[in-house]
């Protein structure tokens, strides 16, 4: 498989769906549900921290999904002069580290709630 369509399936369509899954999560367009959003049993118990923590939630998962998808550009522009395997490792933690960011302040945001 060509070293772009890898590096498009494993890391930018996800970062896009990342995005694009925060953007009613923003919106304040998800009411409590046992799918979508953060799911703790204090977001589910009262409507009011759920529409506070899932704002957060979603604007920390908004800006992971673009520092994601703008590392994982950069590597395509420098793709000739890098390995897939660097490739891997390196958009592998563009990926992880700012989702688990995300997932980190967002939780402790909730606790706060």
């Amino acid at each position: 498989m060509d070293l772009k369509i890898k590096l498009i399936i494993s890391f930018i369509i996800p970062s896009i769906v990342f995005i694009c899954v925060s953007i009613p999560l923003i919106m304040n367009r998800i009411p409590p549900n046992g799918l979508y959003g953060f799911r703790l049993r204090k977001t589910l118990s009262n409507k009011e921290i759920w529409y506070k923590a899932n704002k957060f939630g979603g604007q920390c998962v908004f800006f992971a999904g673009v520092m994601t998808l703008t590392g994982c550009l950069w590597l395509w522009s420098h793709k000739e002069s890098l390995s897939w395997y660097t490739i891997n490792d390196v958009g592998f933690g563009f990926f992880i580290i700012p989702l688990t960011g995300a997932l980190i302040l967002s939780l402790t945001y909730i606790k706060k709630l």
